[in-house]
């Protein structure tokens, strides 16, 4: 009986070992696998690109004018800490900048790179375009007189251009010494989206001119004017004609009249005021027995007119 007893016991330890054993394993693969999904995920790689960085550029900026090239580049950046990265993607937590060393280039066009410097670390990047060209020249500074310019094709149909004015005249230029000699003119134009169905007062940005049109480059003084455009539709003048109307008193053989105005100015597209040759002042003499001033309100179809009302003096004649 002690020996069964003795085979039993020792069957159940047998069990109790194995189970263990199996659970010891399972949890040994578990760790495993655990580190091995925290060395995949922490050698993971992460980008991003970032558009139209700016470029700064050092050189002795008294004596030099530079130009002749793209003031941004794109910066293609990889990292494996997301934080960091995320916080390079923004301007306002950007740590990194782009520049460009003149300070040693002599007087014409060279090809230099652009640096990328103060990055994060643990950030990689990587400049589009790694190099730009630019040109160096002695900077020059010239005053010229500012041209106001205003496209005909702005104006809608039948609108004349009436006057245009500007709140300065000239403007202080610097660029570089040859540039300079061939500015033809300092323009101010008027955007080509603006619709000049209106009167119109705003900004309007400078610009340098050659002769061909072409803009140069240039640093300007002040960089915009305030432009004020009157516009008007075509008008003409017409006479007034007065024409009695209402409901005459019997013991009047006639009403005499005066107009305050013997023209009126009419202004349309031009269309309708071609079909205009007079405007008809309609005088209601109803209940009026001695000579009265009334206000006559002039009226067209299609076109504007002025004055829209005039005093006309009505003299009833006696039988």
């Amino acid at each position: 009986m002690k020996n069964k007893d003795f085979v039993s016991s020792k069957f159940i330890y047998i069990l109790v070992s194995l189970f263990f054993a199996i659970v010891l394993f399972f949890n040994a693969n578990t760790v495993l696998l655990k580190n091995s999904n925290d060395r995949t995920n922490a050698s993971e790689t992460h980008s991003t690109t970032l558009y139209d960085v700016p470029i700064e550029l050092k050189y002795d900026h008294d004596k030099y004018f530079v130009s002749g090239f793209d003031g941004s580049a794109n910066v293609y950046l990889t990292s494996y800490n997301l934080v960091r990265l995320n916080a390079e993607k923004s301007s306002d937590t950007r740590s990194f900048h782009l520049v460009v060393d003149l300070t040693k280039v002599k007087e014409g066009t060279v090809e230099v790179p652009v640096r990328v410097v103060e990055l994060a670390t643990g950030v990689n990047a990587q400049v589009d375009p790694g190099n730009i060209s630019v040109t160096v020249e002695k900077k020059a500074e010239k005053t010229f007189d500012i041209t106001p310019v205003v496209s005909l094709k702005l104006l809608p149909e039948g609108y004349q251009l009436k006057n245009v004015s500007i709140d300065k005249d000239t403007v202080k230029v610097t660029s570089g010494a040859s540039i300079i000699t061939q500015i033809d003119k300092l323009q101010a134009v008027l955007p080509s989206d603006v619709i000049l169905d209106n009167d119109y007062s705003g900004k309007v940005y400078l610009q340098a001119i050659d002769k061909s049109g072409k803009v140069l480059p240039a640093k300007l003084s002040p960089t915009s004017v305030n432009m004020k455009v009157a516009v008007e539709l075509p008008n003409k003048d017409v006479p007034i004609v007065g024409k009695i109307t209402g409901k005459k008193d019997n013991s009047f053989t006639n009403y005499n009249f005066k107009l305050s105005k013997d023209t009126a100015n009419i202004s349309g597209e031009q269309k309708f005021i071609d079909d205009v040759s007079s405007i008809t002042a309609n005088i209601d003499v109803t209940n009026i027995t001695k000579e009265t001033t009334i206000k006559v309100p002039l009226s067209q179809d299609n076109v504007t007119i002025s004055p829209n009302v005039i005093d006309v003096i009505v003299t009833p004649v006696k039988k």
